[in-house]
């Protein structure tokens, strides 16, 4: 713990927002992996913060971490906004998301490919968190529950077996159906998107996907079994609030 307290809470006030005036402010040229340093110390205070509430306070007293998340949530949802402004943006991620899917030419391309479609569904990931109700229907309007259960079934699939990818696919399922079922802080529950996206899912064979990821252990501490579990069980939610039979599949 005070090693994070040494060396990583300071990494919070790289580049602080200059309304805040904040005196611990770092400067350094920006940068794209710059961004990423600052997403990943974020992700690990919070992860730290859950479990510690003594360092939870540490932070919001010591180092004013409120603030900075506050313009770091403003400043995605404004990249949002932007994506689904720009004509196309949305359809062209979810294409690059399966970006030569099945296409084995050697290993490093692989990677490379493997590289683009992972970097496209993290976007796709990311502005679905933080999007509001018209995000959520482009969305949907862009298919994006199939190239979710697309992702899913090709990582699975003969000379794709990756299990990040399988786990990634599947809590990005649960989330969105999650988030537009039962919605959000920024929009109300969306009864039709959700119908569409669960309609979406079976026209490509997404319930026997998920379905058969529950027998999967997984490797190297990635837990497939709960992921496909916490997508049946999002999917079958929806069913119960139609007050529809379950379906075939549950069974």
């Amino acid at each position: 713990m005070k090693i994070m307290e040494e060396r990583i809470c300071p990494l919070i006030h790289l580049n602080c927002p200059t309304d805040l005036n904040c005196q611990q402010c770092i400067n350094i040229p920006q940068s794209p992996a710059l961004q990423e340093l600052k997403s990943d110390v974020f992700q690990s205070l919070t992860e730290v913060s859950d479990d510690d509430q003594e360092f939870k306070n540490m932070i919001e007293n010591d180092h004013n971490i409120i603030p900075h998340l506050t313009h770091s949530i403003i400043n995605n949802d404004n990249i949002c906004k932007d994506v689904i402004n720009t004509p196309k943006a949305l359809h062209s991620l979810i294409t690059l998301s399966g970006y030569k899917l099945n296409i084995h030419f050697s290993q490093e391309n692989d990677q490379q490919t493997l590289s683009v479609r992972h970097s496209s569904r993290g976007c796709l990931g990311n502005i679905q968190e933080y999007g509001d109700a018209s995000v959520q229907t482009e969305l949907v309007n862009a298919r994006y529950a199939r190239a979710l259960v697309i992702a899913v079934s090709t990582a699975s699939g003969s000379g794709e077996e990756q299990d990040d990818e399988i786990c990634d696919g599947l809590s990005s399922i649960s989330n969105f159906l999650r988030d537009i079922h039962q919605g959000d802080y920024s929009f109300p529950p969306q009864p039709l998107l959700v119908r569409r996206s669960v309609e979406q899912i079976e026209e490509e064979g997404g319930n026997e996907e998920i379905e058969s990821q529950i027998i999967n252990k997984g490797h190297f501490g990635r837990n497939i079994k709960d992921e496909a579990n916490r997508a049946k069980g999002e999917i079958l939610n929806y069913f119960i609030d139609q007050g529809n039979q379950r379906p075939y599949w549950y069974y």
